[in-house]
């Protein structure tokens, strides 16, 4: 049934094409949103009239090589042309991201995505769909959970160069248009397998007619909405949306990433970046704040990187709207690594510091400007008074 929503859809007007697919004479009537290259005789997505051109000045510092299936990557059953793109020199084992395009896209779409998670040092994966016009959202879904197979099978492939270099217990999933929101059928699907989403301005389709009012056409029967129980998975989710964008998609009404971000679970981490004056295509490529709230929320959530944490709080200039439920907790002096508690773990590591000639500032519990033994016996007296209190309360 939902194979029959997207054409219904398209049969009422919905008539959104991606850059890339316009001719010349189509890509000038949409100035707002497309360019037409002449140097390379293509139409050029310029991200919803944001007012960011994109670019390569976003990628990373590492060099990066792909994997193809004709080079022996594995050809998944629930997608087509599987590139696999991984840093050189990097710093494994290698955390990975498998992306998957829009409606009518194919795997290329995500090529300057990929690009950039590998120049960055993560393993990126690119897919397209099986057939780019009548795969649903739950394919595309699907689509994505077997690209993890395939880079879980290049970890032990005699010959990959990727050989034994994979963390097998870090993936996560990305898409653009309808691939943002298969990322979530995908969680819905299999959660455990990912660990977390970057939606890249999703539309979502689930029919449920449990959960959703019925509607007809031509005697069908559909019923389609977008309620709570539909996205109730634990995955945490980073979502890019366009303030403008209903009104190229005024079909998705309901069903697009502010009405995702407001269905998710509140006990889940969440961010909606929502593009001042930008439409459908503000996220279709990396590039300024897109490309680095993305990166930000990918080393925070899969190499807890706190330091992104923080970057993640502040609300971007490109914003219109910024909704999160992550919270500021400002670290206390002793607590080195994070974790709200001082103990025997905390010394070590000032111990690491007084040794290395470091300087941390959590570490400096007299804050004489040094890291010291005079330090450590802080440290320890802290520890201490903890136990004391905790055995003989008060």
């Amino acid at each position: 049934m939902i194979k029959f929503i997207i054409i219904f859809l398209t049969f009422l007007g919905f008539s959104y094409s991606e850059c890339y697919e316009l001719g010349q004479a189509e890509c000038v009537q949409y100035p707002d949103y497309c360019n037409w290259n002449e140097e390379t005789n293509s139409c050029d997505d310029n991200y919803g009239g944001s007012g960011d051109t994109g670019g390569g000045d976003s990628n990373g510092t590492f060099e990066y090589s792909t994997i193809t299936e004709s080079q022996g990557l594995r050809n998944g059953p629930n997608y087509r042309d599987g590139v696999v793109y991984f840093p050189i020199s990097g710093n494994p084992p290698y955390k990975s991201i498998v992306l998957t395009p829009g409606y009518g896209g194919a795997s290329s779409e995500m090529s300057s995505w990929a690009e950039f998670y590998a120049s960055h040092g993560f393993i990126s994966m690119r897919i397209g769909p099986n057939d780019e016009v009548n795969d649903s959202h739950e394919d595309r879904g699907e689509g994505l959970l077997d690209g993890i197979e395939s880079i879980r099978q290049e970890n032990s492939r005699i010959g990959s160069p990727l050989e034994g270099l994979i963390d097998m217990d870090s993936f996560s999933v990305s898409g653009y248009s309808m691939g943002g929101g298969a990322s979530h059928n995908a969680a819905m699907i299999d959660e455990s397998s990912i660990q977390t989403i970057i939606s890249l301005n999703p539309t979502v389709l689930f029919e449920d007619c449990d959960l959703c009012p019925a509607n007809s056409y031509e005697g069908e029967i559909y019923c389609i909405c977008l309620v709570p129980e539909l996205v109730s998975h634990s995955v945490p989710s980073l979502i890019f949306a366009g303030e403008i964008e209903i009104n190229e998609l005024e079909f998705y009404g309901g069903l697009l990433g502010q009405d995702i971000y407001q269905n998710m679970r509140s006990d889940v981490d969440k961010i909606m970046f929502e593009g001042a004056g930008a439409g459908h295509g503000f996220a279709a490529n990396p590039y300024g704040d897109v490309a680095n709230y993305a990166l930000n929320w990918l080393k925070y959530q899969i190499l807890d990187d706190n330091n992104a944490y923080d970057l993640l709080l502040e609300v971007p200039s490109s914003a219109s709207e910024y909704l999160t439920n992550l919270t500021y907790s400002a670290p206390f002096l002793g607590d080195l690594n994070d974790d709200s508690l001082v103990n025997i773990q905390d010394i070590i590591l000032t111990v690491n510091l007084i040794l290395n000639s470091e300087y941390n500032n959590l570490a400096d519990l007299n804050s004489d400007g040094n890291i010291d033994i005079l330090d450590i016996v802080q440290l320890v007296n802290i520890i201490l008074t903890s136990i004391t209190r905790t055995t003989y309360p008060a």
